[in-house]
């Protein structure tokens, strides 16, 4: 009976032996992994403040080529204004114009992402639109018809330069 007890006894011993290693080994894993998703954590918080400071550098590159050209406009303005002067200014322009735009496509993705909630007033503003988007054609191909390009449109109407292509595009058809 003795021998029975103490058979028992190291059969029991042994299972606990085993099942404190299977846990230690379990909780080694959970460390690892903890660790390993702090470093992915801090990996991308570091590729989020990378991108948000390249916005910044190129917002402000955009702020001053903006002021730039507004104060060599307003110099060009107090001289006489002849045909060189409007080249220069219409070089200015584009310019400034080309920097927009690229900075333009990412603000309006930006705010189509921002404007998901709300769909009672993204429908009253599609209809809006439709009826402004009916005018707008109209005014598009007036401004055609005077013979301005697409790029030209884009600026005095405030639209983007693919909208005006697409719109263009849509009614030849």
């Amino acid at each position: 009976m003795t021998i029975f007890i103490l058979l028992l006894s190291i059969i029991l011993n042994i299972i606990t032996i085993f099942a404190v290693i299977i846990l230690f080994s379990r909780q080694n894993r959970l460390l690892t992994m903890d660790h390993s998703q702090k470093q992915v954590m801090k990996e991308m918080e570091d590729i989020f403040t990378a991108h948000i400071e390249e916005l910044k550098e190129e917002n402000e590159q955009f702020i001053s080529k903006f002021k730039s050209v507004q104060i060599k406009q307003k110099k060009d303005g107090a001289i006489e204004k002849t045909t060189n002067n409007h080249q220069t200014i219409d070089k200015r322009t584009n310019e400034v114009n080309e920097v927009i735009s690229n900075n333009y496509n990412r603000m309006y993705a930006a705010k189509s992402y921002q404007n998901t909630a709300g769909t009672n007033t993204n429908l009253i503003k599609n209809e809006q639109d439709v009826t402004n988007s009916e005018t707008l054609i109209d005014k598009i191909i007036s401004l055609q018809k005077t013979g301005l390009t697409n790029d030209e449109i884009a600026k005095k109407l405030n639209k983007g330069k693919t909208e005006i292509d697409l719109m263009v595009k849509f009614q030849q058809k």
